[in-house]
């Protein structure tokens, strides 16, 4: 059995949890070095701002689950950091904390693995490669895995504070994403199985009194309608609506040819779950490998048999992944990180049987492995720095004005532009009704690549080009103001795009 992956002999103090967590550490900060915020992370950043301004009802009005905010605005207050810095240095911890868990866990139960988790935990792709991003997502990883460890601790000494303690980590990953409740029943079905028979009822009372007293409070404001539109939870309970899912199968059966309109809703449900296996390996990536040579080598029984928590917890996300695409026929890729986080010691199993059979490759791995890890993080590509120079150019050359239209919610970060009232990308017609009024002295607009050529309609809309800040592979900010009107004043020193 492979012991590690190490070479030489390593300093007693750096074990394979405290090795993850720096180098995790060590791959955000590579991963922020010249990154730019994100659009999500700019939300964020906004409704941090406006908690320090407000308090929570003034987040809230920014985005409706607004914990993460909440928490980079304190961090900045203690800090005196940025609020973008603090919200991305929360991230760096959250993921550093989420790596170094799992490690913990694997070590747990199977020692030998643990080096090789290590590996895993800081190269698979669809982790790692969002490091450069401010995301709910980190701490949501971070206090789930954290449930799962203090799990493990409990099953060996069942105690009620321990399960409290449990129920308090998942608690607090639902502040991030709501749907991190759904590993409450995880954590049931495998005491169900995993427990003494003479012990299971108590187990089970411990774990799980709370959480279904909780659910079933939850589930009675909902079905009598005291959760208010636009809560969160109702929300992600309204997926389960089977009036929403009708909706869109007639929709989809109006496009479909005759004879297979009968089949609509069977076209939707599984065209719709197809996606989350399909995603699932895409993030895998190379990992793909190992994760099938388990089953190929005919030991899938024990390796997931020494895990049972984690398959479970499997099982639990693919359910929530299920309801999330067949409701929005939608799937990010970070929406499946939880399963490759509870993935990684069967990936790390499968790379440990590959080695026993193929030692020499042992080097191969190393390299390919620190390979990977860096390729998640360095962009070689060009940078999003055009919203950036477009913003800049804003903020030396306009104010933040209702005369302004601007249907680019970064550019107006990147300006300073807090109050500014964004619209809905790319919407012509509104833009040219709103030049036939006269409403707006300027029009800030995003293009993309992927929209309807442009210069051809700005032309005919009757705007003439102040500025343009173009990016290499064809996304475009452009500033423009209607032709009949004086073009705005640029200053040679503040321009963005030479």
């Amino acid at each position: 059995m492979l012991n590690s992956l190490r070479t030489r002999p390593l300093p007693p103090w750096l074990t394979p949890v405290r090795a993850v967590f720096l180098g995790s550490l060590l791959l955000s900060l590579i991963a922020r070095l010249g990154s730019t915020l994100n659009r999500d992370g700019m939300l964020y950043v906004k409704g941090a701002q406006a908690f320090l301004d407000g308090g929570f009802a003034a987040a809230r009005e920014v985005f409706n689950w607004p914990f993460l905010s909440i928490a980079m605005a304190v961090v900045a207050k203690i800090t005196g950091l940025g609020l973008e810095n603090a919200g991305h240095l929360l991230n760096a911890f959250f993921m550093a904390g989420a790596c170094a868990l799992t490690v913990a866990c694997v070590e747990r139960r199977q020692a030998e693995l643990a080096w090789l988790a290590a590996l895993v935990a800081l190269a698979l792709p669809g982790l790692n490669e969002y490091r450069n991003e401010l995301l709910r997502e980190y701490g949501c990883w971070f206090f789930v895995i954290l449930s799962l460890w203090l799990a493990l601790r409990w099953s060996e000494s069942p105690r009620w504070a321990s399960a409290v303690a449990v129920q308090a980590a998942l608690g607090a990953a639902a502040l991030f994403r709501p749907e991190a409740l759904a590993l409450f029943p995880a954590l049931l079905a495998w005491q169900f199985v995993a427990a003494p028979r003479a012990d299971r009822r108590r187990r089970l009372l411990m774990l799980g009194a709370l959480p279904i007293a909780g659910a079933a409070a939850l589930l009675a404001l909902y079905l009598g309608g005291h959760l208010s539109n636009g809560n969160r939870l109702a929300d992600d309970l309204g997926r389960l609506s089977a009036s929403r899912f009708d909706a869109k199968a007639q929709a989809l059966a109006s496009a479909l040819i005759a004879y297979a309109r009968e089949q609509a809703r069977t076209i939707l449900l599984f065209g719709s779950l197809a996606l989350v296996p399909l995603k699932v390996l895409q993030k895998l990536g190379i990992f793909v490998v190992p994760l099938a040579f388990v089953f190929v080598s005919r030991q899938a029984r024990p390796t997931f048999s020494r895990h049972p928590l984690f398959a479970w917890g499997i099982a639990a996300h693919l359910l929530v992944l299920a309801v999330f695409v067949v409701d929005l026929q939608f799937l990010a890729g970070r929406y499946v990180g939880l399963i490759l986080l509870f993935s990684t010691p069967f990936v790390a199993a499968g790379l440990s049987l590959m080695l026993q059979r193929y030692p020499r490759w042992r080097p191969v791995l190393l390299v390919g492995a620190g390979l990977l890890m860096f390729a998640n993080v360095v962009s070689t590509g060009p940078g999003k720095t055009h919203l950036v120079d477009a913003g800049g150019w804003l903020a030396g050359n306009g104010a933040e004005s209702t005369r302004t239209y601007i249907d680019s919610g970064r550019t107006a970060y990147h300006a300073g532009w807090q109050k500014a009232k964004i619209a809905t990308r790319n919407q012509r017609a509104e833009v040219e009704q709103a030049i036939a009024e006269g409403r707006y002295e300027l029009y800030v607009l995003e293009h993309s690549r992927k929209d309807a050529p442009v210069e051809d309609w700005l032309t005919q809309a009757g705007l003439r080009v102040v500025k343009r800040f173009d990016h290499p592979n064809g996304d475009a900010v452009i500033v423009a103001a209607p032709i009949a009107r004086i073009q705005v004043p640029e200053k040679p020193e503040s321009a963005g795009n030479r």
